[in-house]
């Protein structure tokens, strides 16, 4: 410092230091509002915030008044609020259809906000058509402004001049306008302390919204948007007994103790969910979704406690689609995604009950969900063609028998729909030879056309003949015409005759032909009818099951339930003539049959009038 003081001294003379040692800052003037000696009539609707920076009021928003007009040396001081909303009754003279004098009432609004400089102000005037019309008969609004005495002149002006207000009312309103609409009064400034140290849940309308719940924990819309569920089940809060609520002065939440008559702003669980949302903020995302995870299964278990009447499963729709919420799942747009949810469902209670959830479970889960969204965007670029190929029997190469590969390694020569097994001739004997298995209709492998070992999984539209994966992309499709698109048909030997005949007697009303009585448990004592097991409504309809067992659909989209679907919803195909059936029947039956090279009835008959005619040429 000595040595600064030194090149000072050299640049600007001895005084130097003395002239610039320190610089007095410029006084702020704090106005003061002037107390009128009348009664006040101001009603406050919202008494606002504190604009606060660093902790304190800036100089804009303070100013001084006068709490007894006949002490005028008592000031004391005053913030102004932002979001101040407050108004004033005035009275005005009209005449009626009879010519009679009346005095209608309005209410002149005062409004403050923040500005870019300090507080900003406006003030509202509407009045309301005599005849009772949409139209109000004079209306005024100022735009917000700085200049709170130049606002309230203009208004004063505009009101004397088209308002048609008394004398009386004019000259109540000749004053200062942070006087006149409650902001420079002693109850307003304590509220206005209050709300630094007790939280104020604000009430614009019949009800807290949202938005002022957001306000009233402190929470930011946008930045606590993960943690809305914790606003939304503060805001769903009942209160305890003997607490009650109603709406106070400035549109402020009340909650009042029955018993001992205390009154305050704090709602008595204020502090547990503050800690929660503070809780949520510091967790990271895993164990967030364990806490909600957990919230959701205590939540189940005393509901179904307090409310029996109203209890249902916990893999119902409605709590599938909570852990939809909190996994980040749309039921809407994902209904793949039910069948997974149901599992999570069954599996954290499990865990719930044997013990705390574990947050590595929950890492699990979300790899999950990725992975089968990763499995639906496969399926859906897959071509029909290919689903078909991937769901076939034992893929494109040879067939063995399930029963003897081990042993003898026989090739398989049919496939049994009911087992859902590749069997030889000698072992699909053997275990259908009695009991529910003797009445199983197995499909039998076709041989390839052209290498005669293969079993036949691609019959060609164009030849009509039946080849094996290999033999049909590597030769045959090479000798096809190319100008036509020709795909070959896949031959589905899962399709099981039994069951199409007993679908095919269910749309007909036709008795079903059974060799067992199944008991379905959804038919015992219930009150509906049962529900068929495959329906085609489509992936938009999910089965659930209630209470008493009774499987019922619900659409996340529409959010509609049935107990059966309707015969409108499910689309049957149409069914075919029983004459080509039964003659369809009859050429496969002789086609598995029979060891000669497998044609169809078409081909068959070309090739009888080649044969014919090559008899009688020679």
């Amino acid at each position: 410092m000595k040595a600064l003081n030194k090149i000072r001294s050299s640049i600007g003379g001895e005084n130097v230091e003395a002239d610039t040692a320190r610089a007095v800052p410029p006084e702020t003037k704090v106005s003061i509002v002037r107390v009128k000696p009348q009664p006040p009539k101001h009603k406050v609707i919202s008494y606002g915030v504190r604009k606060l920076v660093d902790g304190d009021v800036p100089e804009p928003y303070r100013f001084q008044y006068l709490p007894d007009p006949e002490m005028p040396e008592d000031l004391h001081p005053g913030v102004i609020p932002t979001f101040f909303s407050a108004g004033v009754p005035v009275d005005r003279e009209v005449v009626d259809d009879q010519g009679i004098e009346r005095v209608r009432q309005d209410m002149i609004y005062f409004h403050t906000r923040e500005g870019d400089t300090g507080p900003e102000y406006q003030v509202v005037y509407t009045q309301q058509d005599e005849n009772g019309g949409e139209t109000p008969a004079h209306s005024m609004v100022l735009e917000w402004t700085n200049d709170v005495d130049a606002i309230w002149v203009e208004a004063l002006q505009q009101l004397e001049d088209h308002a048609g207000l008394s004398e009386d009312a004019l000259a109540f309103l000749d004053a200062d306008p942070l006087w006149l609409f409650g902001i420079a009064d002693a109850a307003t400034q304590r509220a206005l302390e209050k709300t630094a140290v007790v939280p104020m849940l604000r009430c614009m309308g019949q009800r807290p919204i949202l938005d002022e719940w957001f306000a009233y924990l402190n929470a930011d819309e946008k930045g606590d948007n993960n943690y809305r569920w914790v606003i939304e089940s503060f805001a769903e809060c009942e209160l305890p007994e003997p607490w009650t609520s109603f709406k106070g002065v400035g549109s402020v939440v009340c909650y009042l103790n029955n018993e001992t008559n205390e009154t305050t702003w704090k709602h008595p669980f204020y502090d547990y969910f503050a800690q929660l949302l503070s809780h949520c903020r510091r967790s990271t995302p895993e164990e967030h979704i364990k806490l909600r995870i957990n919230r959701v299964l205590w939540s189940y278990e005393a509901e179904s406690q307090t409310d029996v009447q109203a209890q249902m499963p916990l893999v119902s729709p409605k709590y599938v689609k909570v852990l939809g919420e909190i996994l980040d799942c749309n039921m809407i747009e994902e209904p793949f995604m039910v069948r997974t949810l149901k599992t999570f469902l069954k599996a954290f209670s499990q865990m719930y009950h044997d013990g705390e959830l574990d947050t590595q479970e929950v890492t699990f889960c979300l790899d999950i969900v990725k992975n089968e969204r990763a499995k639906n965007s496969v399926a859906k670029q897959l071509s029909l063609e290919d689903a078909a190929t991937d769901n076939d029997v034992g893929g494109s190469g040879q067939m063995y028998c399930i029963e003897c590969f081990h042993n003898e390694g026989n090739v398989a020569h049919l496939y049994c729909p009911e087992c859902g097994d590749c069997l030889c001739m000698s072992c699909f004997e053997r275990l259908h030879a009695k009991g529910n298995r003797a009445a199983h209709e197995p499909n039998h492998f076709i041989p390839c056309v052209m290498c005669k070992t293969m079993p036949a999984k691609l019959q060609c539209t164009y030849t009509r003949g039946k080849y094996c994966t290999d033999c049909y992309y590597r030769k045959h499709a090479k000798t096809l015409p190319k100008f036509l698109d020709l795909k070959p048909l896949k031959i589905d030997y899962k399709r099981s005759a039994k069951l199409e005949r007993e679908e095919k007697a269910r749309k007909e009303g036709a008795p079903v032909e059974s060799g067992m009585t199944i008991v379905d448990p959804e038919a015992k004592d219930t009150f509906s009818k049962p529900a068929p097991l495959e329906t085609t409504l489509g992936e938009k309809w999910h089965a659930f099951y209630d209470l008493r067992g009774v499987k019922y659909y619900y659409n996340f989209e529409t959010q509609e339930s049935m107990r059966r679907p309707q015969d409108e919803l499910i689309l049957y195909q149409a069914p075919e003539d029983a004459s080509k059936a039964a003659e369809r029947k009859e050429v496969l039956q002789k086609l598995a049959l029979s060891k000669e090279p497998r044609l169809m009835p078409q081909w068959e008959e070309g090739k009888e009038q080649d044969r014919g005619a090559n008899a009688t040429s020679h």
